[in-house]
């Protein structure tokens, strides 16, 4: 298989934009070369050679062909002189100069052919010639100057007539001398003998100097350029072969004259293609591809597009190609535009164009348009267009259906609660805004609900926020159907609701508590469960209960929180009584906050003893605060108050550092003491760093892990046993001691127990009053104690007050207590004091404390 001359080296070589062209011009000049080869050394049938002689001497042939390529060398100027300033080409300008001396040339070489009437002196062979030779030698020195000079350059510099002038003047001053001085030329063709040398050598000349010219093309390929090089590089070639076909004839009717002149022919061919090609049919092209550019443009553009001019009809109209103009029937092209709108979209567009023809650009607000059925949502963009004195307007008008959705989307989203779909906190505070001004307006009453659910974590922690989900929407259900038109019912946040009832004083606001319980208890399936809710209710009336929507929410709120403090599933009124609570509890949190800095905070140590040999085992850190107006207050009640308030952490680190600190004084002091116990909260259990915490106190203080004993409540070790465990047995694994208070109150397994590693548990002093009187409460202590006796635990009864307590523990195998009969809480002085007392040779250090047998 022969490969293709593309793939040859040497047009490997040239760049890919060249190399098709090249192809087909290499192909045309092989087949060009092959003729003129067979026709110069080949024999031919003598009838072949008395044909092709006897048209290359006929008069009318010669003029035939002479008259086609004077016509291609006049096309060549004429292309080359009207864009040679649109392409910045000084070469395309000479070119085209040059070949209109060519034309002129050859239009005098074809009057003077042998057999042509007289043109100004008798026609012959050699005044033909002398026509001829300066044609070809002004055609080669147009081909080199193209090969070697820049085809585009940043100024053109000379005027174009200048260029042509210079080009012109030898052209006429050859003309003076072969047809008023021929003497002063040389012969180049004698009669009866053929061509003279210099005829031949000059022919030969032009041939090296058109091949010099394909060379620099061919050279020029290696790179992209602004032209056809490849039809220049085939002309060039083209016109070379020429020069040789009229290099070894006798007479003009000879064949290989013939070849020459169809040569030549092929050659002008080459060179129109060149420059139509590149000033003509390119940039036609360019403009076709530049508007198939932007009709894709137009195309991607979700948009219509029209020109409306000033009588209000369409003259150019584009629209996409997407469903919604599937849905437009008949073409708006023609048509007017008024009566396709809608009657109120036509102001704003009239205003539209109004302003667009001010300010140079506007654009309208949204508008409905109806389309077979279905709305739509358009915003216009006009501008004004003023061509050819014909003013008009461009119209861009875009489908803002989606954007209007999502912005009533948003508003509702703004507005409302995403789960439940009830109005949120802002617009429920408009709504009782404007409730409460009819309100005042008309002397009547507005009741305020707030409605929060039972043990709603419960739910969310066993069967996960998908149920909780769940719960909440069937529960702001179940609660829009017990309301009035009238009413609002909000959901702010969490298991939180809350309701205006406008109209409504205190016994009708009662009614409407209980009904809205009955409902809420109603068993509801959640995450493939049936559970039975229940929720607490608090209610403010405007006006005793305040004049804002803040004043009546906090109310509401206040009374919400009473109501599950006795009981739960009930519903309670703001009082008196709740306000003043409510001013303690502000007036303890703002103390709080400034407490530690104050020096307010102490702690007092209760000790817990060993009923067998009355040694002191351990102590409680019990922290107190002296506030400088209220007095001494008991952490009943302030803990709830920084629990609420988000202190708890400060106030914990605070209490753990100051124990800590006092134990590595006794210590520093030569007094041995036994563990302290510290409380733990449920928010410092559930900070997540609690142990790397409490490692990094112990390591600040230098106190020895088994110093310190961390207790808390039954019911915060449950509120999340998981967490909980983690984080006990990295703590106990420290060699921190654990013990479980208010043991009995909650509802811990005896699995968590094992899990948590506790070494002692509390028995609640709820237990231990009236044990020595309440059969039912000996039972139980006696249960506990063998149940911690069972699991390898100790016992410690708290709130052991009385001597008969003590004895009734004693007899249940109780060993260990804690309470005032044997000790109040003492300060550090004097507890340092007892300890030293207590101490005795033999004493057990801390980490080596007795257990229960």
């Amino acid at each position: 298989m022969q490969p293709e001359l593309s793939s040859l080296s040497p047009f490997r070589r040239r760049h890919p934009s060249h190399r098709h062209g090249l192809k087909s011009v290499a192909l045309v000049l092989a087949a060009m070369a092959a003729v003129y080869l067979v026709a110069r050394f080949v024999s031919l049938p003598e009838s072949l050679r008395a044909s092709a002689a006897a048209m290359a001497g006929s008069p009318p042939l010669h003029t035939l062909v002479e008259t086609i390529a004077i016509i291609m060398a006049s096309m060549v100027f004429a292309i080359g002189w009207s864009s040679h300033r649109r392409q910045s080409s000084r070469s395309l300008l000479v070119l085209s100069c040059l070949f209109l001396g060519v034309a002129i040339l050859d239009f005098s070489h074809m009057l003077s052919f042998s057999g042509m009437p007289t043109y100004f002196t008798p026609s012959g062979s050699d005044k033909s010639i002398l026509f001829w030779l300066a044609a070809r030698a002004l055609a080669a020195i147009a081909m080199l100057w193209v090969a070697v000079t820049p085809w585009r350059v940043s100024r053109i510099g000379a005027q174009r007539f200048a260029v042509l002038l210079t080009v012109m003047l030898p052209v006429a001053l050859f003309h003076v001398l072969a047809l008023g001085l021929p003497e002063l030329l040389p012969t180049l063709h004698v009669p009866g003998v053929g061509l003279t040398p210099a005829k031949v050598r000059f022919e030969h000349g032009l041939a090296a100097v058109n091949a010099i010219a394909m060379l620099a093309l061919w050279l020029a390929m290696r790179r992209p350029l602004p032209f056809n090089a490849a039809a220049l590089f085939g002309a060039a070639g083209a016109m070379a072969l020429t020069q040789l076909c009229f290099t070894t004839y006798e007479n003009s009717a000879h064949h290989l004259v013939a070849l020459g002149h169809v040569f030549k022919v092929v050659a002008y061919g080459f060179l129109v293609r060149a420059i139509f090609v590149e000033s003509i049919e390119q940039p036609y092209k360019l403009i076709e591809r530049s508007q198939q550019r932007l009709q894709a443009i137009f195309d991607a553009l979700p948009d219509v597009v029209m020109e409306i001019d000033r009588d209000g009809r369409v003259t150019e109209f584009h629209a996409p190609g997407n469903e919604l103009m599937a849905l437009t029937t008949q073409p708006l092209k023609g048509r007017l535009i008024a009566p396709l709108l809608p009657r109120e979209a036509l102001p704003l567009c009239q205003r539209t164009f109004a302003l667009a023809k001010v300010q140079g650009h506007a654009q309208s607000e949204p508008f409905r348009l109806n389309i077979k059925g279905q709305t739509f949502w358009f915003q216009i963009s006009a501008a004004p267009k003023h061509v050819d004195g014909a003013d008009s307007f461009v119209v861009v008008a875009r489908d803002v259906t989606k954007s209007k959705q999502q912005e009533s989307e948003i508003l509702r989203l703004a507005q409302f609660d995403s789960l439940t779909g009830l109005p949120n906190r802002k617009l429920f505070h408009q709504r009782v805004d404007l409730a409460l001004g009819i309100s005042e307006r008309n002397a009547a009453p507005v009741a305020l609900m707030s409605i929060d659910l039972d043990h709603f974590k419960n739910i969310n922690d066993t069967l996960g926020h998908q149920a909780g989900d769940e719960m909440l929407i069937a529960m702001a259900e179940r609660l829009r159907g017990q309301l009035r038109e009238e009413d609002t019912l909000s959901r702010h946040g969490g298991d939180e609701f809350i309701l205006a009832l406008p109209g409504l004083e205190s016994v009708a606001a009662a009614h409407v508590a209980e009904r809205l319980l009955q409902n809420i208890v109603r068993p509801v399936s959640v995450g493939g469960q049936m559970v039975s809710p229940s929720a607490s209710i608090g209610i403010a009336i405007y006006p005793e209960d305040g004049l804002s929507f803040d004043e009546l929410t906090r109310r509401a709120d206040a009374a919400m929180h009473l109501a599950k403090q006795q009981g739960r599933n009930t519903y309670r009124f703001f009082t008196g009584e709740i306000q003043t609570r409510m001013s303690r509890m502000l007036t303890l949190e703002s103390s709080l906050r400034s407490a530690i800095d104050n020096l307010e905070l102490s702690l007092l140590y209760q000790p817990q003893w060993d009923m067998q040999d009355h040694s002191i085992i351990g102590m409680e850190a019990l922290l107190r605060w002296e506030h400088p107006q209220l007095g001494e207050l008991s952490p009943v009640e302030f803990i709830p108050v920084a629990e609420a308030s988000g202190q708890m952490l400060a106030l914990g680190d605070w209490v753990l550092n100051q124990a800590l600190s006092q134990v590595r004084h006794w210590i520093d002091d030569g007094v041995n003491p036994p563990p302290v116990s510290i409380n733990l909260s449920m928010m410092q259990l559930r900070s997540g760093d609690l142990v790397r915490h409490i490692r990094n106190s112990l390591r600040t203080w230098q106190v020895d892990p088994s110093y310190l004993q961390l207790e808390l409540t039954e019911g915060i070790a449950m509120e999340d046993p998981i967490a909980a465990t983690s984080q006990l047995q990295q703590l106990s694994a420290l060699g921190v001691r654990i013990a479980i208070g208010d043991f009995g109150t909650g509802y811990s397994s005896l699995a968590h127990l094992k899990r948590f590693h506790a070494s002692l548990i509390k028995i609640d002093r709820s237990f231990i009053e009236g044990l020595d009187t309440d059969p039912e409460n000996q039972i139980i202590v006696s249960s506990m104690i063998t149940l911690a006796h069972n699991l390898g635990l100790q016992a410690l009864a708290e709130g052991v007050e009385t001597e008969s307590q003590l004895q009734t523990l004693r007899a249940h195998g109780c060993r260990y207590m804690q309470g005032f009969y044997w000790s109040h809480p003492l300060n550090s002085d004097t507890m340092t004091r007892l300890m030293c007392d207590m101490r005795r040779p033999g004493q057990a250090a801390p980490n080596q404390a007795k257990t229960d047998d």
